[in-house]
């Protein structure tokens, strides 16, 4: 069963929205993990920073070239209460989203990153120091190699995002635990109880998607599979300049889509827009993504003012 909620967000390589609106969390039972949402604002997206899109399609799905996008993260909490954190997003809301949970950063065990960009780590530093002093920071092997990769560095045409991400890394230090993600078929390689880390690579050398739960209840957390939900669903071939291959990043949605939708698994995605999660369903030659039932809140439902963007972080660079 899914939960109602309502959110603000900002935007990500996008306008960051002015004093977003609203930081709240609600929850889904995925076995014996509860997984809360808190967002940082919304935005729109535009149809120019499609790869290879069918200008068809986009007229058909995006008449106007803009959808809906979002930043999102969550909140892992396990029978024994420990606390799981899957990105950070800009930390635009992450500490009021931490108290509507009757949390603190301090009640942070893990944090699970999906990967590197910007509009993910935002959040793990405050000012220039570890902002969770307790928690172990997961991070798949090779996404560690490409942040820190002087060779890809000197490539990139902005370093900044390179900057941030070896930022927090030395932040973090030993406490930064690297990891080889599984297949989805295998159902990942676990790295906590109950939590798994599977492959799906593309939009970065390392993206993983985190699945939660057990027999009796599961959700994969899918990070960036997909930025433009409203034209990635019917048009899954759709990939986007922030895509590092854009060919393996749609290899890996279209598998994803199918394994989710064949197998009836809920998802949560970060730039899933309103209630982040959802099931997703065969349509045609593409997919259908259902959003959460809107009722019925596991989570703490309180407002909380919003916070302003963490220095230093950037909505231009070391984006999705």
């Amino acid at each position: 069963m899914f939960f109602r909620f309502l959110i603000g967000i900002c935007a990500i390589a996008l306008l960051l929205l002015p004093g977003s609106r609203l930081a709240l969390a609600a929850g889904y039972r995925a076995g014996s993990h509860e997984i809360n949402l808190i967002g940082d604002g919304e935005a729109q997206g535009s149809s120019k920073l499609f790869v290879g899109a069918d200008e068809a399609l986009v007229k058909k799905y995006l008449p106007d070239g803009a959808y809906p996008t979002a930043i999102q993260y969550y909140v892992v909490r396990s029978a024994d209460k420990k606390v799981a954190l899957v990105d950070t997003g800009f930390g635009r809301n992450l500490a009021s989203g931490l108290r509507a949970l009757g949390l603190q950063p301090e009640n942070v065990d893990a944090v699970l990153l999906t990967h590197m960009h910007g509009d993910h780590i935002g959040g793990m530093l405050k000012e220039g120091q570890p902002a969770f002093p307790r928690a172990t920071v997961y991070v798949a092997g090779r996404e560690r190699a490409y942040w820190t990769d002087p060779a890809m560095m000197e490539k990139a045409e902005k370093k900044d995002g390179f900057v941030n991400a070896q930022k927090v890394l030395a932040a973090y230090g030993e406490r930064v635990r690297t990891f080889e993600p599984g297949e989805l078929e295998a159902r990942g390689v676990e790295i906590l109880p109950g939590i798994r880390a599977v492959a799906a690579f593309g939009h970065t050398p390392g993206h993983t998607m985190y699945l939660v739960g057990d027999e009796s209840g599961q959700m994969l957390i899918w990070g960036d599979l997909t930025h433009a939900m409203a034209m990635q669903m019917p048009a899954p071939r759709t990939a986007m300049v922030y895509d590092v291959d854009p060919e393996e990043a749609i290899a890996t949605r279209l598998k994803v889509l199918r394994y989710v939708s064949e197998h009836k698994i809920p998802v949560a995605g970060m730039h899933i827009p309103a209630t982040g999660m959802g099931m997703v369903a065969r349509d045609g030659d593409g997919y259908a993504f259902t959003p959460a039932d809107l009722a019925g809140a596991l989570g703490h439902r309180e407002k909380a003012p919003p916070e302003a963007p963490p220095k230093g972080s950037n909505a231009q660079s070391g984006r999705k």
